[in-house]
């Protein structure tokens, strides 16, 4: 009941639609319609046209991961398993949102926000091959891939205790490594539209 309760309520939290609100506030602009038609931080800057807004759908939707994630820690009994579980709901509710008929964004920075209550090599892993890769490929979408694809295979060759540096619970690093690629692969989903695109599969 308590695996159901994280993950009915990651879904929820996640679902609220920041960019869309957020625009159409600020702008009078219905980001589902504009640019990349992505729900996310980069769209409503694309959109808006203001770094600003850009700025703050992305705080917003990092929040909702760190959220949740340390909300389920508080009141769910504060397992790993459990505060995991919330957050993969966050990002699947961000991403296919129920209030916008399940037109949502990518979940990277609610993935990026609730990995700060949990341990942040992943996100720092992330942050890094996404740089590195963008600099050479100016691709913001394949440079997405590239880091999904890698960061969790990057979290198995580095050394337990660079990753215990990071680490904001005390958990268990193997387990760390599963919720990595469990995440990614929620986060692929969202970009099967790229990854379509990259190996040429007709819609």
């Amino acid at each position: 009941m308590i695996v159901i309760i994280g993950i009915f309520a990651g879904y929820l939290v996640g679902s609220i639609p920041t960019a869309y609100l957020i625009v159409r506030l600020r702008a009078g602009l219905d980001v589902r319609t504009q640019g990349s038609r992505n729900v996310g931080a980069l769209n409503a800057y694309t959109v808006s046209q203001s770094k600003k807004t850009g700025i703050i759908v992305g705080i917003l939707d990092g929040i909702k991961g760190l959220a949740i994630t340390l909300a389920a820690g508080q009141l769910l009994g504060g397992s790993l398993w459990i505060q995991s579980l919330a957050l993969g709901g966050a990002v699947i509710g961000h991403n296919y949102p129920i209030w916008l008929r399940f037109h949502g964004g990518r979940g990277l920075s609610t993935a990026a926000g609730g990995m700060l209550a949990i341990g942040v090599s992943y996100t720092i892993v992330w942050c890094l091959i996404w740089f590195i890769s963008f600099k050479i490929i100016k691709d913001i979408l394949n440079a997405n891939l590239i880091a999904i694809f890698l960061t969790p295979v990057i979290m198995l060759i580095l050394p337990s205790t660079w990753i215990d540096m990071f680490m904001i619970r005390e958990v268990s690093i193997t387990n760390y490594q599963i919720i990595s690629f469990i995440l990614s692969g929620i986060l692929l989903l969202s970009h099967w539209d790229a990854v379509k695109i990259l190996l040429r599969i007709e819609h």
